[in-house]
């Protein structure tokens, strides 16, 4: 007989993880908008990222620009939020995310909130 304990361990993601959102108002705003930038001598760990806009025309992204990678995108036309769970891409270090927008609606909205941690 097996005299090996098994235990859970209770760890709580979330507790170090973070969140930025937040809503531009494209009729004030000039794409694209930074959103999050991390701490000096940090990156960006992205672990999720949601976009929503009332915009019926144009398209919505978030990136990492100095790296160029998409974090999400949607294509107004068609659809108007995306939500990216469970994603996980990292900026390089000092990289901040910004959101950009092109042919949308005038004075559309654009929702988003960004899951991440920083990182060294």
């Amino acid at each position: 007989m097996s005299t090996h304990k098994h235990f859970v361990r209770d760890v709580d993601t979330l507790a170090s993880e973070t969140c930025v959102s937040g809503e531009i108002d494209t009729g004030a705003a000039t794409s694209p908008v930074t959103v999050l930038t991390p701490t000096s001598g940090y990156k960006i760990d992205t672990r999720s990222v949601y976009l929503a806009t009332d915009s019926t025309s144009g398209e919505v992204t978030a990136s990492l620009p100095t790296s160029g990678k998409l974090l999400g995108k949607i294509y107004c036309s068609k659809f108007t939020m995306v939500t990216l769970k469970d994603i996980r891409i990292t900026g390089q270090a000092n990289e901040s995310i910004q959101i950009s927008w092109s042919g949308t609606d005038t004075g559309a909205k654009i929702f988003y909130v960004i899951r991440y941690k920083e990182t060294q």
